[in-house]
């Protein structure tokens, strides 16, 4: 391998480098946000979102080379996809997931978390997916 394509490689791995850590720091940034009480819950949209836009321009970004470096943003944008329709089941469940949380939140004993428990099963989605 020539001086020229080392560089070339190490350039490349700079550039990569450059565009993954941000995606990596708003996927984390996302899911610590994910664990507010609602409705403040809802601000890991944001990073979601731009983490979704900065993972398609890297996936442009690597449209020329091998698939095995592609593997890795896919997943990430599989992920944010995946924590993005949770935000979104939420919100439209908005009332049924309030509920639950201040139930859970206000109850004491063992009893009280079990009627919660039976709250959420009679919720129109008993799904753990929402009220995780």
């Amino acid at each position: 391998m020539s001086s020229q394509d080392e560089r070339r490689d190490v350039g490349f791995a700079r550039e990569k480098a450059k565009r993954t850590l941000p995606v990596t720091v708003l996927v984390l940034l996302g899911i610590i946000a994910m664990y507010l009480p609602l409705p403040k819950r809802f601000v890991a949209a944001i990073p979601f979102v731009l983490a979704a836009v900065l993972t398609v321009r890297l996936l442009r970004f690597l449209a020329h080379r091998s698939g095995r470096e592609k593997i890795w943003p896919a997943i990430t944008l599989g992920i944010v996809a995946l924590m993005l329709s949770t935000l979104a089941m939420q919100l439209v469940f908005y009332a049924d997931v309030s509920a639950y949380e201040s139930c859970v939140e206000s109850a004491q004993t063992q009893q009280a978390r079990g009627a919660c428990e039976q709250l959420r099963e009679q919720s129109p989605i008993g799904s753990r997916l929402l009220f995780e």
